[in-house]
């Protein structure tokens, strides 16, 4: 998994990568501002109380898109979002915001130059990133950072008469330019291998590699291999008991396999054995979560060193050859569910 360890604590690369890009804008956002003390004070206030609604937007809209969760269980707020809606929801409220405070001020036009102008520095840091610590198209990561920075020159160059109207101009070209790079590279460079072609790759956990196989033994003691199910999609799901996001996305994963189990989507759930205290707690949780997906107990730690998994829940997205797709760190819903084997 994508993922840091550092003694007790587990650092998600993803958390990592969206965290320093926003810490690049804002840090681009004061620079620009640094000879005029009161505007760079107006503009970082205003932008810190956006980004502050912004996510707590987030995390509450999960709510409204998915009230059943919280009726599951309540800590799915902490674990939960409500997903793409919930942070176009975000973005709007955020901007309205912002636009409801600022747009009769005279700085009005120079906040959205310097927040378009933040904007297109802390993007391509995100990209740079996801390019040398994520798994992913590199072509794709390439293509979008060179088209970055040249917005950026074509922006600077000739700045004293440039203006805020030629940031707009320049933000929505960049926003068309990204829309095309990635529809042409989801239809390209990105598009998934056909049948047959997964013959010779490597066997790795890396997205587009051969997963490697493993055989465990269910509850009942019936042997179940990874390869049993080729033809299938498969979400390999590492838990335990003990783990808190674990039984909060139970639900969610029982739901979504008595709704997929005929469409060739399977649950191969791995728990981690060799860290609960009896197989008699593993079988009272299956029972008391009512899961009818195939369950294996990983009794030695094997698997889950093979795969990686440093902190649970963990899910590994297969497809019906057998290849590595995605890769989720943390608790899933119903929606992630669905958008995984999308």
């Amino acid at each position: 998994m994508d993922t840091w360890t550092l003694g007790p604590l587990v650092i998600q690369q993803s958390m990592f990568i969206i965290v320093a890009s926003i810490l690049t804008g804002f840090g681009v956002l004061r620079l620009r501002q640094y000879h005029e003390p009161e505007l760079a004070k107006g503009i970082t206030g205003r932008t810190v109380e956006a980004l502050l609604i912004g996510l707590v937007i987030c995390k509450l809209s999960g709510v409204l898109f998915d009230p059943q969760s919280l009726r599951d269980d309540p800590r799915s707020l902490l674990y939960f979002h409500g997903g793409a809606k919930g942070i176009w929801l975000a973005l709007v409220l955020m901007c309205g915001y912002v636009w409801y405070r600022e747009h009769k001020s005279s700085h009005w036009p120079v906040y959205i130059d310097a927040w378009l102008i933040a904007i297109l520095t802390g993007y391509p840091v995100y990209r740079i990133l996801h390019h040398f610590l994520l798994e992913g198209s590199k072509v794709t990561d390439t293509i979008i950072i060179i088209l970055c920075a040249l917005v950026l020159i074509i922006r600077f160059v000739g700045q004293a008469a440039a203006g805020g109207r030629r940031t707009q101009q320049l933000f929505l070209a960049f926003i068309i330019g990204h829309m095309l790079i990635t529809t042409v590279a989801s239809h390209v460079w990105e598009k998934p291998l056909s049948k047959g072609v997964s013959q010779g790759l490597v066997t790795g956990i890396r997205v587009g590699q051969q997963a490697p196989d493993f055989a465990l033994e269910d509850p009942a003691g019936t042997r179940v291999k990874l390869s049993d199910f080729r033809g299938q999609k498969v979400l390999v799901n590492f838990w335990a008991t003990w783990c808190p996001p674990c039984k909060v996305e139970m639900p969610h994963m029982q739901r979504f396999y008595s709704e997929y189990q005929d469409r060739e989507v399977v649950i191969l759930s791995v728990n981690a054995a060799h860290t609960e205290a009896s197989k008699i707690v593993v079988n009272s949780f299956i029972r008391y979560w009512g899961l009818t997906f195939p369950v294996v107990l990983d009794t030695l730690g094997d698997v889950g060193n093979t795969y990686g998994v440093a902190a649970y829940p963990a899910t590994y997205v297969i497809d019906e050859h057998g290849i590595v797709r995605d890769k989720i760190q943390g608790a899933m819903n119903e929606q992630m569910l669905r958008e995984a084997v999308k």
